[in-house]
This record gives C-alpha cells, structure tokens and sequence, in this order.
C-alpha cells in the first residue's frame, strides 16, 4: 500500500516536490504540537492566558526577524518554553516607567532593523531584496507596538507584550553574535542553529 502511494505521488510530483511537502508537513506537525503541549504545560502553572497573549506578539515579531534555531525538537521545546516563563516572569515582578518602557521599544525596532532577520540553515538563503523586506517588516511591526504603547499607556498585558519583545531583541542579538559575522559581510542569511 505504501508502495503505491508513493508510485501515485511520483506521477504527480517531482522528488524535490515531494521532500518540500514532507518538510511542511513536519514543520506544521512539530510547530503545531509544540503550541498544544506549551499550552498544557502552561495551563498547569496557571499561565494559559499569558502563554497564548505571549505567543502572538512572539509570533507578530519573529516570524520577520528570525532568531535563534535548534535542531531538536526538545531542544526548540525546552528554550521555547523557558523564553516565554522567562517574559512571563518578568512581566509579574518587573514593572518600569512607560517612558522607560516607550524608549525601549523605539531602540528594540532600530536594533531590529539593524540585526534581523536571523533565518534557519533548513530555509533557503534570503535574497538581497526580502532581507530587506524581512528586516522592515520586523522593524516596522516592533514600531507599531512601541505606537500602541505611546497611545495607552494601560492596557491588557501590557507589561507581558513589552517583555516579550525585550526577549526577542535580546536572543536576536544573541543569534546574530553567535553567527559572528554580518549578514552583508557573508551575503548570506545563514541561520542561528544550536544542536542539544
């Protein structure tokens, strides 16, 4: 039966199609997993609310501007979960000044614009122009939170979103230290990838 599947797929896709369909296949089992279980895990510590509210901003930032990569499973697993306990912390027990919390942000979407995107060794490399891209929309997504911010000082995890977006800054400069070298130097976007 197996056989005649893959003879079947063969007549309609090329190998490389078909090693591209089994890589988003795996990619959307693994992320998507990885979202369910983090729920759990967080759900337990009484963390749901903020895991979910954490994730999207996660989401809204890094899906442009990279980071860090690890090649295992567990491994993307376990930084996963101790990045967002770590935001999650901090937003409960550190509380600073809106100026202050402003002020970073307007750095954090520079800093961005300076050091994104940081891709994944299994993505093909970036043209000039969507580094480009990529690291504009980054930038640009990171401005429209510290505009938010200038706008409502009070909101719903406010202090949860500003953390998040401080994590994300600070492993982006770490991924981009640990590449020791500049994108435009390597013209490259080789990723950050860390085996555990």
């Amino acid at each position: 039966m197996k056989a005649e599947i893959k003879e079947l797929l063969l007549e309609k896709y090329t190998k490389k199609e078909l090693a591209r369909l089994r890589y988003l296949y795996l990619c959307l089992l693994h992320e998507v997993s990885k979202f369910i279980l983090l729920y759990v895990v967080f759900s337990l510590l009484h963390m749901g609310n903020e895991y979910l509210a954490a994730i999207a901003v996660l989401l809204s930032i890094r899906n442009f501007s990279g980071g860090i990569h690890l090649d295992t499973y567990w491994g993307c697993f376990l930084f996963t979960f101790f990045f967002l306990f770590g935001a999650i912390a901090a937003s409960r027990t550190i509380q600073l000044a809106p100026a202050i919390q402003n002020a970073v942000l307007l750095a954090g979407a520079l800093i961005l614009f300076v050091t994104g995107p940081v891709t994944s060794d299994n993505r093909p490399e970036l043209t000039k122009r969507q580094h480009r891209i990529y690291m504009s929309l980054g930038s640009a997504v990171t401005f429209l939170y510290f505009i938010l911010f200038l706008c409502e000082e009070t909101f719903t995890f406010r202090n949860l979103f500003f953390w998040v977006i401080v994590f994300q800054i600070l492993q982006l400069i770490a991924a981009k230290i640990y590449k020791k070298g500049d994108h435009h130097e390597k013209n490259s976007t080789e990723g950050t990838r860390i085996t555990l």
